[in-house]
């Protein structure tokens, strides 16, 4: 993730503030925020349980890291966009460290939950392309998310650097984009990101395509053909919803702020802002949010074991629900019952 342009007016918030937008911007927000922490807490709950499983795929591995990772960005993000939207950018209550911590380890997060996206488009490359040549195995993953992190972290760097916290004025404020040190290094962030999100997904999804109409044809008989083509049609749809979904959601608002940073950088002018470039980054700023709700749905399509779980929880609960509903008349009846037994025992005895 890019740091957020709304930022850079921290120390300018606008005057005539759109109360209806933002109410939009805070419920959007707030659903982001409710979304993503359920249905992360739920992937960390249904595929947490497999710790000390050996039988646990690479799968299930990514799957795992990317419900923690996107845990945490679903709760930072939203909520750090939430406090400046009510507060209208115009104080920060969190302090010096805080300034540095709070508004950089969102953006770090969403940086490598999106390499754990390319991992997925590896994985998936490997195990369909290359079948016989071996996968990656737990370890491979573990290291590669290790080095996914420390990377994210490096890249972030100079943000985290240009996070000044004004004691006088209390507000977090980061240098504009017209600073080198700043704006040049994120722009060949962005750059990079982008390179590398078209040439992994466009190489990987071509070439399982083309593996699997190979493979089609192999079969003689008309059954196995159908099956195959049953599967691949269903691999196909998952890997080009991903793509399409994690494009629309992600690409816009790194293209939106490449753009402006690179405005800045050729015209080198301190600030250029106005309330319409605001408003259209912070709704690409709740799409590009989004994303980390959008892996909930996209790879439990993966694995059926989520939906399973899923379907089992949901009855669990429905099924408690009910057995205490019908607790409640059988407990009444019972001592209701007891208590006229009681009666005429001692009416008996008298």
């Amino acid at each position: 993730m890019t740091p957020n342009y709304t930022e850079v007016t921290t120390s300018r918030p606008l005057k005539n503030a759109d109360l209806a937008s933002e109410g939009l911007l805070v419920t959007a927000f707030t659903l982001i925020l409710s979304i993503g922490v359920i249905g992360n807490l739920f992937v960390i709950y249904v595929f947490g349980r497999k710790l000390k499983s050996n039988h646990r795929s690479t799968t299930e591995l990514l799957i795992l890291y990317l419900g923690i990772t996107d845990l945490l960005s679903s709760i930072l993000n939203p909520s750090l966009f939430i406090y400046w939207t009510l507060t209208n950018y115009s104080r920060w209550d969190f302090g010096n460290f805080g300034c540095h911590v709070f508004p950089t380890v969102g953006p770090i997060m969403t940086s490598i939950s999106s390499g754990l996206l390319i991992t997925f488009a590896i994985d998936r490359y490997i195990a369909i392309v290359t079948p016989f040549r071996g996968t990656l195995s737990r370890k491979t993953v573990s290291i590669a998310y290790i080095i996914n992190i420390l990377i994210s972290t490096c890249f972030y760097f100079p943000y985290i650097f240009a996070l000044k916290f004004d004691p006088t004025l209390k507000i977090c404020k980061i240098p504009y984009p017209s600073e080198y040190s700043y704006g040049v290094p994120n722009c060949i962030f962005i750059i990079l990101r982008l390179c590398l999100f078209a040439t992994v997904f466009s190489f990987t999804n071509i070439k399982i395509f083309k593996t699997l109409r190979k493979r089609n044809t192999s079969f003689k008989r008309m059954e196995d053909r159908v099956e195959r083509l049953k599967q691949s049609k269903k691999i196909m749809s998952v890997l080009f919803t991903m793509e399409v979904v994690f494009t629309l959601l992600v690409f816009p608002r790194e293209l939106f702020y490449l753009g402006y940073n690179l405005f800045i950088l050729s015209t080198k002018s301190k600030m250029y802002s106005n309330p319409t470039l605001t408003q259209i980054n912070s709704w690409l700023k709740v799409a590009h949010t989004a994303n980390s709700c959008a892996n909930i749905f996209i790879y439990s399509n993966m694995h059926t074991v989520y939906r399973k779980q899923i379907i089992r929880t949901f009855l669990y609960f429905g099924k408690f629900k009910r057995s205490r509903k019908l607790s409640y008349p059988t407990t009444s009846y019972s001592s209701e019952k007891r208590s006229s037994i009681m009666k005429q025992l001692s009416l008996k005895i008298k």
